[in-house]
C-alpha cells in the first residue's frame, strides 16, 4: 500500500488563507497607535515631521474627507497644520472592488429586497420558496466575494484588517449554514448545508495544526503510530469535523491496516468498511443517511461480538471511532475540544436537523463554554440561537461594508422582522418621521451609515455606489432619499466631464434643480480658477447667478475698451460672430452660450462691430455704434469716460477732417451731463486708460473740457 505523505493527509492550511508573517510591498502597513494609560483610548502618532505640535494647545479638526483631517496649535504664534491619518480607513483598490461587488449583489435582488409575511396558499408558498432561493443565492455570493477579498489581502501587510475580515467570514459562514441553505428546498440543499457546516467549523481555527499532525504521525518514534493514543484522538477529531478524506489518510498512514491484515482479519475487514463508510458519507439525502448510520451500527455490533485478536487499548479506540460515527453523544462530547467541534459532530452523526440546532448548542456549551475573548464565537452562538440582531454590531465593528449588506439580506430573508416587532421598534417613530416616510430599521441604518462613510474615503468611484445604496434603501420614502442625496451631491469630487454628466443625471432623476444650480455654481468657480471666463459665465447662467454673468460680461467689455481692439479670444469672437467664419463648430457654441450670455454680451458685440466699421473706414456707422453704447441705459457710469477718452475724443474730435452731424453732437453733449467726476471707480479706470494712452490729459475734468471745446468746433463746422 502506498502511503501518503503527512502534508497531504489533512486540510491545506495555506489554502484557508490564514494570516501570514510574510511581507509584501503590495499593501500599506497598518497604522500603528498606542493606548492612553488614563482613558484607554487609541493614540494616533503624527507622521515624522521636523516640527511637532505643542501638546498643551493641541486641537483637532475632522475633515469631510478623512485624509484631510489635521491637528493644530490654537495660538496666535503658530499657523502650522499637522496632518493626521485615521486608523483602519481602507482606501485600497481591492476594497473598492469588494464594495462594488456587494452592491451589485444587493441591487440584483430587485423586489426581493423586502420581506413579505407569507400567508396560506399554494401560490404564496411557491412565491416564498422562490424568494428564499433568490436571497440564499445572494448571501452565498456575498460570502464568496468576502473570500475573494480576503485572498487579495493574503500577502499584504494589513494584518489586523486581515484578522478582522477572517472573523467576519467565520460569522458569515455560520449564518449561511444555519439560515441560508436548507429552506430553499432544492435537491442539493442538504449537501450545501453539510459542506457549509464543515467549512465553517474547520476554517474557524484551522485545527488540527500541521505541527500536531507531524508529531503524531512521526515514524521515527519507536512506538508504532497505531499504538500512539494521540493518533486516535487526532482521528476522532478529524471525523468530528467532517474531514473524511483526511481521516482515511490517517488510517492509512497509521499502518493499522497492514498490522491487522496478519493479526486479526475481522478487524482488518472492519477497518476497510470504516474507510468505505467515511468516503461515502451521505451529504444529499436524509434517507440515505439513516441507511448509512444503520450500516455503522451493524458494523459495530458485528465487530464487537466477534472474537478479536487485538490489544484492549486498541479495541477501545476503535470502538470510540465507530461510536462517534454512529452518533453516540457521550463519545462526541468526550473527543471534542470546543463547543463548535461538538456541535458539528452532533449535527453530522446524531440527527442532521436544524430543528435540533439549539439543543445541540446547549449540550455543547454545557461541556465546552465559549471563549468570551473571541468575537466570532459569541456571534455564532447568537446565530444558532436565532438572535440575528446581536451579531450586527459585532460585524459593524469588524467591517461596516460586510455588516451593512449582511443586515440588508437578513432583513430581506425576514430574519430581523420578528425581533423588531417584539422589541417594540416599530412604535418608536414620531409624527415627523412618519410624515417623511422614514421607517428606519437596523439594515437601513447600517446601509445609510456605510453609504455616508464611503464618500469620505477620497475615492470618487465609491460615490455612485453610495448614491445607489441611498436610492435603494427600502424603508425610506422618496422625499427622504431626495433630501439626503441633495445634501450629499454638491460635495462630489468631480474631475472629468463624465463625472459632471453623472452629477447632472442624478439631479435630473431625483428632480433636484436647486442642487443642479449649486453644481453649476461650483463648476463656474472652478472654471474661473482656471481662467476659463466664458465657460464660467455659461455655468453661472445655468446656476441662475445672472449678476455674475453680467459682471464678467462687462469685464470683457472693459478689457476690450482699454485695449482699443477686439480681445484675442477665439471663443469670445466665435460667440459674437455666431459661429460664422470661426473654426469652432456652431453646434458647440450653441451648446455653451445661453440666452442670458447673449444678452449680457450684446454691448461687447456692438463694440466688436464698431472695430470692424472703423477698420473699414466706415466712420459714420462706427460713430453711430459708439453713440448707441453711450446712450445705453444700462451702461455702468464708469465706462462713459472710457468710451469718450478711448474712441470719441482721439478718433472723431481731434481729427478735423471727420465731420459730425448736429444731432450726434447734441447726443454727445447730453451724455456729458451724466458724467460724475467724483466716482472712485471712474477715476481708477481713467488711470488705467492713461497707462494705455499717455496723450490724454492727466485729469478727467481737463478731458471733459477738451471734449466740450472740440464739440463746439464740430458744431461750427456743421454750419459752415
Amino acid at each position: 500500500m502506498t502511503l501518503k505523505p503527512t502534508e497531504d493527509m489533512l486540510m491545506d492550511v495555506d489554502g484557508l488563507e490564514f494570516a501570514t508573517t510574510e511581507s509584501s510591498d503590495s499593501g500599506k502597513q497598518d497604522l500603528q497607535f498606542d493606548v492612553d494609560p488614563v482613558c484607554n483610548v487609541p493614540m494616533v502618532s503624527f507622521p515624522t515631521l521636523s516640527k511637532q505640535p505643542d501638546d498643551k494647545n493641541l486641537h483637532f479638526k475632522f475633515g469631510p474627507v478623512f485624509s484631510r483631517s489635521f491637528a493644530f496649535n490654537k495660538s496666535a504664534a503658530s499657523t502650522a497644520l499637522f496632518p493626521v491619518a485615521i486608523p483602519y480607513i481602507d482606501n485600497s483598490v481591492e476594497f473598492s472592488q469588494y464594495v462594488s461587488k456587494l452592491f451589485e449583489i444587493y441591487k440584483s435582488l430587485g423586489p426581493d429586497k423586502q420581506f413579505n409575511i407569507p400567508t396560506i396558499g399554494l401560490i404564496k408558498h411557491s412565491s416564498t420558496l422562490e424568494h428564499n432561493q433568490t436571497v440564499n443565492l445572494a448571501f452565498e455570493a456575498v460570502v464568496s466575494e468576502l473570500e475573494f477579498f480576503i485572498e487579495s489581502l493574503k500577502f499584504s501587510n494589513k494584518h489586523q484588517r486581515f484578522v478582522d475580515l477572517e472573523e467576519c467570514l467565520c460569522i458569515l459562514s455560520c449564518l449561511k449554514t444555519v439560515q441560508f441553505t436548507l429552506d430553499s428546498e432544492e435537491p442539493e440543499s442538504r449537501a450545501k448545508f453539510i459542506n457549509s457546516l464543515i467549512n465553517w467549523v474547520n476554517r474557524s481555527d484551522g485545527e488540527p495544526s500541521e505541527a500536531v499532525i507531524a508529531r503524531v504521525l512521526d515514524n521515527s518514534i519507536s512506538t508504532p503510530v497505531h499504538k500512539n493514543p494521540y493518533t486516535w484522538s487526532l482521528l476522532c477529531q478529524l471525523i468530528l469535523r467532517g474531514l473524511f478524506e483526511q481521516s482515511v489518510a490517517v488510517l492509512e498512514r497509521s499502518g493499522l491496516l497492514d498490522y491487522m491484515k496478519s493479526r486479526c482479519s475481522v478487524t482488518h475487514t472492519m477497518l476497510l468498511d470504516v474507510t468505505n463508510l467515511l468516503q461515502s458519507y451521505p451529504y444529499e439525502s436524509e434517507t440515505v443517511f439513516r441507511e448509512w448510520k444503520d450500516l455503522v451500527l451493524q458494523l459495530y455490533a458485528h465487530w464487537n461480538q466477534s472474537t478479536l485478536n487485538i490489544e484492549p487499548e486498541l479495541k477501545s479506540s476503535l470502538e470510540d471511532v465507530l461510536l462517534i460515527m454512529s452518533g453516540n453523544k457521550s463519545k462526541i462530547l468526550y473527543y471534542s475540544k470546543t463547543w463548535y467541534e461538538c456541535y458539528c459532530g452532533l449535527m453530522l452523526y446524531y440527527i442532521p436537523a436544524l430543528q435540533l440546532s439549539e439543543e445541540y448548542l446547549q449540550i455543547a456549551l454545557q461541556e465546552y463554554p465559549l471563549d468570551i475573548t473571541s468575537t466570532w464565537e459569541q456571534a455564532c452562538v447568537d446565530i444558532i440561537m436565532g438572535k440575528i440582531y446581536s451579531i450586527l454590531p459585532v460585524l459593524d465593528s469588524l467591517d461596516s461594508c460586510t455588516a451593512a449588506f449582511t443586515a440588508s439580506i437578513c432583513e430581506a430573508k425576514g430574519l430581523l422582522e420578528n425581533d423588531l416587532m417584539e422589541d417594540g421598534g416599530l412604535d418608536y417613530f414620531n409624527d415627523q418621521e412618519e410624515f417623511l416616510g422614514v421607517r428606519s430599521t437596523m439594515s437601513s441604518y447600517l446601509l445609510n451609515q456605510f453609504a455616508l462613510s464611503i464618500v469620505t474615503y477620497e475615492d470618487k468611484d465609491l460615490w455612485p455606489i453610495a448614491v445607489g445604496i441611498l436610492s435603494l434603501t427600502p424603508n425610506y420614502s422618496d422625499t427622504v432619499k431626495r433630501m439626503i442625496i441633495a445634501e450629499l451631491l454638491p460635495h462630489y469630487p468631480f474631475k472629468t466631464n463624465d463625472d459632471i454628466e453623472w452629477m447632472l443625471t442624478i439631479c435630473a432623476k431625483w428632480k433636484l434643480p436647486h442642487v443642479a444650480r449649486t453644481v453649476y455654481r461650483i463648476l463656474g468657480q472652478d472654471a474661473l480658477y482656471l481662467n476659463n471666463v466664458i465657460e464660467a459665465m455659461s455655468n453661472f447662467s445655468k446656476a441662475g447667478e445672472f449678476e455674475w454673468v453680467k459682471h464678467y460680461s462687462w469685464m470683457i467689455f472693459e478689457a476690450s475698451v482699454l485695449q482699443g481692439s477686439p480681445l484675442e479670444d477665439e471663443i469670445v469672437s466665435a460667440i459674437i460672430v455666431n459661429g460664422n467664419q470661426s473654426e469652432i463648430p456652431k453646434e458647440l457654441i450653441d451648446a455653451m452660450v445661453t440666452t442670458v450670455m447673449k444678452q449680457t454680451l450684446s454691448p461687447y458685440a456692438v463694440l466688436f462691430e464698431f472695430y470692424q466699421s472703423a477698420n473699414n473706414n466706415q466712420w459714420e456707422e462706427a460713430l453711430e455704434l459708439l453713440l448707441s453704447l453711450i446712450e445705453f441705459p444700462y451702461l455702468p457710469p464708469q465706462y462713459l469716460i472710457l468710451l469718450l477718452g478711448r474712441f470719441i475724443y482721439p478718433k472723431f474730435l481731434q481729427d478735423d477732417s471727420k465731420l459730425i452731424k448736429e444731432r450726434d453732437i447734441l447726443r454727445i453733449i447730453k451724455s456729458l451731463e451724466k458724467f460724475d467726476n467724483s466716482n472712485e471707480t471712474t477715476r481708477a479706470l481713467y488711470n488705467q486708460l492713461l497707462i494705455k494712452d499717455d496723450t490724454l490729459p492727466h485729469e478727467m475734468a481737463s478731458l471733459i473740457q477738451l471734449i466740450r471745446t472740440k464739440l463746439n468746433f464740430k458744431l461750427c463746422q456743421e454750419f459752415m
